[in-house]
Protein backbone atom coordinates (compact mmCIF):
# COMPACT_ATOMS: atom_id res chain seq x y z
CA UNK A 1 0.00 0.00 0.00
CA UNK A 2 2.57 2.37 0.45
CA UNK A 3 4.23 1.87 -2.42
CA UNK A 4 1.07 2.56 -4.08
CA UNK A 5 0.62 5.56 -2.25
CA UNK A 6 4.35 7.01 -3.06
CA UNK A 7 3.35 5.95 -6.61
CA UNK A 8 0.00 8.04 -7.14
CA UNK A 9 1.68 10.89 -5.28
CA UNK A 10 4.76 10.77 -7.87
CA UNK A 11 2.23 11.14 -10.50
CA UNK A 12 0.01 13.46 -9.11
CA UNK A 13 2.78 16.28 -9.13
CA UNK A 14 4.25 15.22 -12.34
CA UNK A 15 0.46 15.99 -13.04
CA UNK A 16 0.68 19.12 -11.50
CA UNK A 17 3.86 20.51 -13.18
CA UNK A 18 2.74 19.69 -16.68
CA UNK A 19 -0.85 21.18 -16.06
CA UNK A 20 -0.46 24.57 -14.03
CA UNK A 21 3.22 24.76 -14.22
CA UNK A 22 5.69 24.96 -11.96
CA UNK A 23 5.19 28.84 -10.86
CA UNK A 24 1.65 27.68 -8.86
CA UNK A 25 3.92 24.76 -7.21
CA UNK A 26 6.38 27.49 -6.34
CA UNK A 27 3.43 29.63 -4.73
CA UNK A 28 1.60 27.06 -3.22
CA UNK A 29 4.78 26.12 -0.92
CA UNK A 30 5.36 30.07 -0.27
CA UNK A 31 1.94 30.03 1.27
CA UNK A 32 2.47 26.85 3.02
CA UNK A 33 5.29 28.11 4.41
CA UNK A 34 4.25 31.66 5.53
CA UNK A 35 2.16 29.99 8.02
CA UNK A 36 5.06 28.35 9.78
CA UNK A 37 6.87 30.22 12.59
CA UNK A 38 9.31 31.76 10.91
CA UNK A 39 12.78 32.00 12.74
CA UNK A 40 14.09 35.57 14.35
CA UNK A 41 12.47 37.82 17.07
CA UNK A 42 8.58 38.21 17.40
CA UNK A 43 7.70 41.17 15.53
CA UNK A 44 5.44 42.41 18.32
CA UNK A 45 6.50 41.46 21.57
CA UNK A 46 3.50 43.35 23.71
CA UNK A 47 0.71 41.92 22.12
CA UNK A 48 -0.25 38.97 24.26
CA UNK A 49 1.06 36.49 25.90
CA UNK A 50 2.91 34.84 22.66
CA UNK A 51 6.17 36.66 22.85
CA UNK A 52 7.47 35.71 26.30
CA UNK A 53 7.69 32.07 27.55
CA UNK A 54 9.17 31.16 30.35
CA UNK A 55 8.55 27.91 30.79
CA UNK A 56 6.59 25.78 34.02
CA UNK A 57 5.13 28.16 36.33
CA UNK A 58 6.25 25.89 38.98
CA UNK A 59 9.50 26.46 40.83
CA UNK A 60 11.66 22.89 40.85
CA UNK A 61 14.29 22.15 42.99
CA UNK A 62 16.39 19.28 44.06
CA UNK A 63 13.56 19.48 46.68
CA UNK A 64 10.94 19.41 44.42
CA UNK A 65 8.75 16.68 46.19
CA UNK A 66 9.11 18.23 50.07
CA UNK A 67 8.61 21.96 49.06
CA UNK A 68 6.13 22.89 45.59
CA UNK A 69 5.39 26.71 44.95
CA UNK A 70 3.67 28.39 42.54
CA UNK A 71 5.47 31.44 41.10
CA UNK A 72 4.53 34.73 39.19
CA UNK A 73 6.47 34.89 36.30
CA UNK A 74 4.05 37.56 34.62
CA UNK A 75 5.94 40.53 33.81
CA UNK A 76 4.12 44.44 34.28
CA UNK A 77 4.49 46.20 30.95
CA UNK A 78 5.53 50.19 31.98
CA UNK A 79 5.53 52.90 29.29
CA UNK A 80 8.48 55.34 29.74
CA UNK A 81 6.43 58.69 30.03
CA UNK A 82 7.77 61.77 31.53
CA UNK A 83 5.90 61.11 34.63
CA UNK A 84 8.05 57.65 34.88
CA UNK A 85 11.22 59.92 34.66
CA UNK A 86 10.45 61.90 37.56
CA UNK A 87 9.45 59.09 39.63
CA UNK A 88 12.46 57.47 38.90
CA UNK A 89 14.35 60.54 39.38
CA UNK A 90 12.80 61.13 42.87
CA UNK A 91 13.57 57.16 43.49
CA UNK A 92 16.83 57.95 43.50
CA UNK A 93 17.04 60.84 45.10
CA UNK A 94 15.87 58.69 48.02
CA UNK A 95 17.48 55.86 48.10
CA UNK A 96 19.50 54.59 51.15
CA UNK A 97 22.20 52.11 51.85
CA UNK A 98 21.01 48.38 52.45
CA UNK A 99 21.16 47.32 56.36
CA UNK A 100 23.97 44.77 55.10
CA UNK A 101 26.15 47.95 53.69
CA UNK A 102 25.40 50.03 56.05
CA UNK A 103 26.21 48.27 59.35
CA UNK A 104 29.78 47.95 57.61
CA UNK A 105 30.49 51.16 56.83
CA UNK A 106 32.23 53.69 59.72
CA UNK A 107 32.01 57.88 59.96
CA UNK A 108 34.77 57.47 62.46
CA UNK A 109 38.51 56.96 61.28
CA UNK A 110 40.41 53.73 61.77
CA UNK A 111 42.17 52.33 64.69
CA UNK A 112 45.53 52.77 64.87
CA UNK A 113 47.57 49.77 63.85
CA UNK A 114 48.11 46.83 65.92
CA UNK A 115 51.69 45.00 65.54
CA UNK A 116 51.43 41.66 64.87
CA UNK A 117 53.95 38.72 64.27
CA UNK A 118 55.90 39.22 61.30
CA UNK A 119 56.35 43.01 61.58
CA UNK A 120 59.53 44.61 61.22
CA UNK A 121 59.99 46.85 63.90
CA UNK A 122 62.28 49.93 63.86
CA UNK A 123 63.68 51.36 67.45
CA UNK A 124 65.76 53.90 67.87
CA UNK A 125 66.90 55.92 71.45
CA UNK A 126 67.84 59.39 70.98
CA UNK A 127 71.66 59.67 71.75
CA UNK A 128 72.28 55.80 72.18
CA UNK A 129 74.51 54.38 69.16
CA UNK A 130 75.28 51.42 70.33
CA UNK A 131 71.22 50.41 71.18
CA UNK A 132 70.36 51.77 67.33
CA UNK A 133 73.40 50.02 65.97
CA UNK A 134 74.02 46.84 67.08
CA UNK A 135 77.73 44.85 65.97
CA UNK A 136 78.40 48.13 64.24
CA UNK A 137 75.76 48.75 62.15
CA UNK A 138 74.90 51.66 61.02
CA UNK A 139 71.39 51.54 61.12
CA UNK A 140 70.51 52.52 57.59
CA UNK A 141 69.34 49.17 56.10
CA UNK A 142 66.52 46.67 57.42
CA UNK A 143 68.81 44.22 59.24
CA UNK A 144 68.58 47.25 62.01
CA UNK A 145 64.75 46.41 62.34
CA UNK A 146 63.58 43.93 65.19
CA UNK A 147 61.69 41.09 63.67
CA UNK A 148 58.07 40.47 65.82
CA UNK A 149 58.62 36.12 66.04
CA UNK A 150 55.34 34.14 66.50
CA UNK A 151 54.90 34.79 69.92
CA UNK A 152 54.72 38.36 68.85
CA UNK A 153 57.51 38.84 71.45
CA UNK A 154 60.74 41.21 70.37
CA UNK A 155 64.42 40.89 72.15
CA UNK A 156 65.58 44.56 72.97
CA UNK A 157 69.08 45.10 75.07
CA UNK A 158 68.23 45.87 78.78
CA UNK A 159 64.29 45.57 78.30
CA UNK A 160 64.64 41.51 77.50
CA UNK A 161 61.35 40.25 75.74
CA UNK A 162 58.64 42.39 75.26
CA UNK A 163 55.48 41.23 74.46
CA UNK A 164 54.20 43.66 71.37
CA UNK A 165 51.51 41.38 69.19
CA UNK A 166 48.14 43.57 69.32
CA UNK A 167 49.63 46.70 71.00
CA UNK A 168 49.91 50.08 68.82
CA UNK A 169 53.34 51.70 68.27
CA UNK A 170 52.78 54.24 70.57
CA UNK A 171 51.69 51.77 73.46
CA UNK A 172 55.55 49.74 72.97
CA UNK A 173 56.86 52.98 73.04
CA UNK A 174 55.81 53.89 75.97
CA UNK A 175 56.98 50.38 77.72
CA UNK A 176 60.08 50.69 76.33
CA UNK A 177 60.63 53.86 77.67
CA UNK A 178 60.00 52.59 80.93
CA UNK A 179 61.79 49.55 80.77
CA UNK A 180 65.12 51.69 79.64
CA UNK A 181 64.60 53.93 82.50
CA UNK A 182 66.40 52.44 85.08
CA UNK A 183 69.46 52.27 82.90
CA UNK A 184 68.92 55.14 80.82
CA UNK A 185 68.12 58.49 82.16
CA UNK A 186 65.17 60.11 80.37
CA UNK A 187 65.71 57.68 77.34
CA UNK A 188 63.84 59.26 74.42
CA UNK A 189 62.43 56.42 72.21
CA UNK A 190 60.79 56.04 68.64
CA UNK A 191 59.48 52.82 67.68
CA UNK A 192 58.29 52.42 63.50
CA UNK A 193 56.91 50.03 61.58
CA UNK A 194 59.58 49.06 58.66
CA UNK A 195 57.39 46.56 56.73
CA UNK A 196 53.63 45.71 57.54
CA UNK A 197 53.96 41.69 57.30
CA UNK A 198 51.25 40.19 59.94
CA UNK A 199 48.13 41.66 58.56
CA UNK A 200 46.74 41.54 55.06
CA UNK A 201 43.93 41.63 52.47
CA UNK A 202 43.13 39.36 49.54
CA UNK A 203 41.72 40.45 46.39
CA UNK A 204 40.26 38.38 43.62
CA UNK A 205 38.12 37.85 40.99
CA UNK A 206 37.89 40.13 37.60
CA UNK A 207 41.30 41.18 37.52
CA UNK A 208 44.43 40.27 35.80
CA UNK A 209 45.60 38.45 38.70
CA UNK A 210 45.07 37.77 42.28
CA UNK A 211 46.83 40.19 44.87
CA UNK A 212 47.74 40.68 48.70
CA UNK A 213 47.56 44.21 50.13
CA UNK A 214 49.42 44.47 53.88
CA UNK A 215 46.97 46.11 55.87
CA UNK A 216 49.53 49.63 57.20
CA UNK A 217 48.66 52.71 59.28
CA UNK A 218 46.48 54.11 56.65
CA UNK A 219 45.17 51.29 54.19
CA UNK A 220 41.94 50.40 56.01
CA UNK A 221 39.58 50.72 53.82
CA UNK A 222 37.95 49.01 50.62
CA UNK A 223 39.02 51.63 48.28
CA UNK A 224 42.64 52.15 49.85
CA UNK A 225 42.78 48.87 49.36
CA UNK A 226 41.67 48.60 45.76
CA UNK A 227 44.46 51.20 44.77
CA UNK A 228 46.75 49.48 46.37
CA UNK A 229 46.42 46.78 43.82
CA UNK A 230 48.59 46.63 41.21
CA UNK A 231 46.78 44.39 39.30
CA UNK A 232 43.54 46.54 38.94
CA UNK A 233 45.54 49.31 37.04
CA UNK A 234 46.16 47.45 34.25
CA UNK A 235 42.76 48.47 32.57
CA UNK A 236 41.61 44.45 32.15
CA UNK A 237 39.31 42.06 33.56
CA UNK A 238 40.63 38.99 33.57
CA UNK A 239 37.66 37.30 31.43
CA UNK A 240 37.65 40.17 28.57
CA UNK A 241 40.02 42.27 26.65
CA UNK A 242 38.08 44.91 26.49
CA UNK A 243 39.17 48.13 28.47
CA UNK A 244 37.89 48.40 32.20
CA UNK A 245 35.85 51.22 33.16
CA UNK A 246 36.39 50.71 36.67
CA UNK A 247 35.37 48.42 40.02
CA UNK A 248 32.10 49.24 40.68
CA UNK A 249 30.98 46.30 42.34
CA UNK A 250 32.90 44.06 45.40
CA UNK A 251 31.83 40.99 47.54
CA UNK A 252 33.06 41.48 51.14
CA UNK A 253 33.97 37.84 52.47
CA UNK A 254 34.20 38.15 55.84
CA UNK A 255 34.24 35.83 58.92
CA UNK A 256 32.57 33.21 56.13
CA UNK A 257 29.69 35.94 55.23
CA UNK A 258 29.55 37.56 51.85
CA UNK A 259 28.61 41.19 51.90
CA UNK A 260 27.85 43.08 48.11
CA UNK A 261 29.16 46.03 48.11
CA UNK A 262 28.19 49.36 45.40
CA UNK A 263 30.91 51.53 45.69
CA UNK A 264 29.33 54.30 43.83
CA UNK A 265 26.59 54.10 46.42
CA UNK A 266 28.91 53.69 49.65
CA UNK A 267 31.46 56.43 48.77
CA UNK A 268 28.55 58.83 47.62
CA UNK A 269 27.35 58.13 51.39
CA UNK A 270 30.31 59.56 52.99
CA UNK A 271 31.01 56.31 54.90
CA UNK A 272 33.93 54.14 53.92
CA UNK A 273 34.04 50.61 54.88
CA UNK A 274 37.18 49.81 57.04
CA UNK A 275 38.73 46.00 56.53
CA UNK A 276 40.27 44.12 59.37
CA UNK A 277 42.92 41.30 58.80
CA UNK A 278 42.18 38.52 56.85
CA UNK A 279 39.28 40.00 54.88
CA UNK A 280 38.71 38.45 51.38
CA UNK A 281 37.44 40.98 48.45
CA UNK A 282 36.34 39.51 45.35
CA UNK A 283 35.77 42.31 42.33
CA UNK A 284 32.87 40.54 40.77
CA UNK A 285 31.80 42.88 37.63
CA UNK A 286 29.90 40.25 36.11
CA UNK A 287 26.66 41.59 37.35
CA UNK A 288 27.92 45.06 36.24
CA UNK A 289 26.58 44.88 32.40
CA UNK A 290 23.75 45.93 30.40
CA UNK A 291 22.54 43.45 27.44
CA UNK A 292 22.23 44.81 24.15
CA UNK A 293 19.72 42.63 22.07
CA UNK A 294 17.53 42.47 18.99
CA UNK A 295 18.31 44.85 15.90
CA UNK A 296 21.01 46.73 17.24
CA UNK A 297 24.05 47.52 14.67
CA UNK A 298 26.05 45.03 17.06
CA UNK A 299 24.57 43.00 20.01
CA UNK A 300 26.96 42.43 23.35
CA UNK A 301 27.05 43.43 26.87
CA UNK A 302 28.13 46.92 27.89
CA UNK A 303 29.91 47.75 30.73
CA UNK A 304 27.88 49.80 33.27
CA UNK A 305 29.40 53.38 34.00
CA UNK A 306 30.33 53.90 37.10
CA UNK A 307 28.81 57.22 36.57
CA UNK A 308 25.41 55.67 35.79
CA UNK A 309 24.43 54.98 31.95
CA UNK A 310 21.25 56.14 30.03
CA UNK A 311 19.00 54.58 27.74
CA UNK A 312 20.71 56.33 25.09
CA UNK A 313 23.93 56.06 25.99
CA UNK A 314 23.96 52.21 25.80
CA UNK A 315 22.04 52.52 22.81
CA UNK A 316 24.79 54.74 21.45
CA UNK A 317 27.62 52.46 22.65
CA UNK A 318 25.90 49.42 20.96
CA UNK A 319 26.24 51.37 17.21
CA UNK A 320 22.64 52.28 17.33
CA UNK A 321 19.78 51.00 15.70
CA UNK A 322 20.16 49.14 12.30
CA UNK A 323 18.04 51.33 10.27
CA UNK A 324 17.74 48.92 8.05
CA UNK A 325 15.51 46.20 10.02
CA UNK A 326 15.00 47.62 13.61
CA UNK A 327 11.34 49.38 14.64
CA UNK A 328 12.15 52.56 16.12
CA UNK A 329 8.63 52.51 17.80
CA UNK A 330 9.29 49.45 19.91
CA UNK A 331 11.74 49.65 21.91
CA UNK A 332 11.87 47.38 25.48
CA UNK A 333 14.17 47.35 28.59
CA UNK A 334 12.94 44.18 29.95
CA UNK A 335 14.59 44.60 34.60
CA UNK A 336 13.49 41.92 36.61
CA UNK A 337 14.73 38.19 37.66
CA UNK A 338 18.06 39.46 39.73
CA UNK A 339 17.18 41.31 42.92
CA UNK A 340 19.13 44.27 44.34
CA UNK A 341 20.67 42.51 47.01
CA UNK A 342 22.22 39.98 44.07
CA UNK A 343 24.72 38.16 46.31
CA UNK A 344 23.86 35.82 49.62
CA UNK A 345 26.34 33.26 49.85
CA UNK A 346 28.07 33.65 47.25
CA UNK A 347 25.07 32.85 44.88
CA UNK A 348 22.23 35.14 42.89
CA UNK A 349 18.86 35.62 44.19
CA UNK A 350 16.07 36.39 41.80
CA UNK A 351 13.07 37.87 41.81
CA UNK A 352 9.68 36.65 40.19
CA UNK A 353 8.03 39.11 38.00
CA UNK A 354 9.92 41.28 35.74
CA UNK A 355 9.35 44.75 34.48
CA UNK A 356 9.12 45.50 30.67
CA UNK A 357 9.72 49.17 29.56
CA UNK A 358 8.50 50.33 26.28
CA UNK A 359 9.62 53.44 24.26
CA UNK A 360 8.45 54.33 21.22
CA UNK A 361 11.63 56.61 19.35
CA UNK A 362 10.46 57.31 16.45
CA UNK A 363 10.01 60.59 17.32
CA UNK A 364 11.85 63.07 18.76
CA UNK A 365 10.12 62.84 22.20
CA UNK A 366 10.78 59.20 22.72
CA UNK A 367 14.74 60.16 22.07
CA UNK A 368 14.63 62.84 24.77
CA UNK A 369 13.29 60.19 26.98
CA UNK A 370 15.46 57.27 26.11
CA UNK A 371 17.95 60.37 27.40
CA UNK A 372 16.64 60.35 31.03
CA UNK A 373 15.68 56.93 31.48
CA UNK A 374 18.52 55.73 33.64
CA UNK A 375 19.45 51.57 33.16
CA UNK A 376 20.31 49.17 35.67
CA UNK A 377 23.41 46.47 35.92
CA UNK A 378 21.44 43.13 34.02
CA UNK A 379 19.25 45.10 32.44
CA UNK A 380 18.13 43.68 28.78
CA UNK A 381 17.68 46.01 25.68
CA UNK A 382 15.75 44.56 23.31
CA UNK A 383 14.61 46.33 19.86
CA UNK A 384 12.38 44.48 18.02
CA UNK A 385 12.17 44.33 14.54
CA UNK A 386 10.31 45.44 11.67
CA UNK A 387 7.09 43.88 10.26
CA UNK A 388 8.14 42.06 7.20
CA UNK A 389 12.55 41.53 8.76
CA UNK A 390 11.07 37.86 9.91
CA UNK A 391 9.42 36.75 6.94
CA UNK A 392 12.72 37.82 4.53
CA UNK A 393 14.84 36.24 6.55
CA UNK A 394 12.39 33.39 6.22
CA UNK A 395 12.79 33.49 2.70
CA UNK A 396 16.27 33.81 2.89
CA UNK A 397 16.26 30.28 4.16
CA UNK A 398 13.71 28.90 2.30
CA UNK A 399 15.09 29.79 -0.82
CA UNK A 400 17.71 27.30 -0.72
CA UNK A 401 15.62 24.18 -0.40
CA UNK A 402 13.18 26.11 -2.63
CA UNK A 403 15.84 26.11 -5.77
CA UNK A 404 16.58 22.26 -5.12
CA UNK A 405 12.81 21.29 -5.39
CA UNK A 406 12.53 23.18 -8.11
CA UNK A 407 15.00 22.24 -9.88
CA UNK A 408 14.47 18.15 -8.87
CA UNK A 409 10.31 19.10 -11.12
CA UNK A 410 12.52 20.62 -13.93
CA UNK A 411 14.44 17.82 -14.34
CA UNK A 412 11.02 15.35 -13.32
CA UNK A 413 9.36 17.38 -16.21
CA UNK A 414 11.91 17.07 -18.81
CA UNK A 415 12.06 13.37 -18.20
CA UNK A 416 8.70 13.09 -18.41
CA UNK A 417 8.45 14.71 -21.71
Amino acid sequence: MAKGFARASGNMVGLVARRYGLMTISLAMLLSVAGCTLPGYSSSPVKGDSWYNFGDNTDTTYQDELDRRKTDYDPRIVKITPSLIQYQQNQEAHEKLPAAEKALTSPNPPDDYKIGPGDVLRIIVYGQEDLNSPGGNNGSDESAGQVVNSKGDIYYPFAGEVQVAGKTPTTVRRELTEDLSSVIRDPQVDVRVMQYRSQRVYISGDISKPCTVPLTDITNTVLQALDQCDTLSSGKSSNSAAPATGVQNVVLIRDGKSTFLDLNEIYAAGDPVPLKSGDRLLVDDSANRVFMMGEFDKQQALSFSTGGMSLSDAISDAGGLNLDTANPGKIYVIRGFISDQSVAAGQLQTVMRPNVYALDMSNVGGMLLANEFQLRPRDIVFAAPASLVNFNRALSQITPSLNVILQSLLLYNRAGN
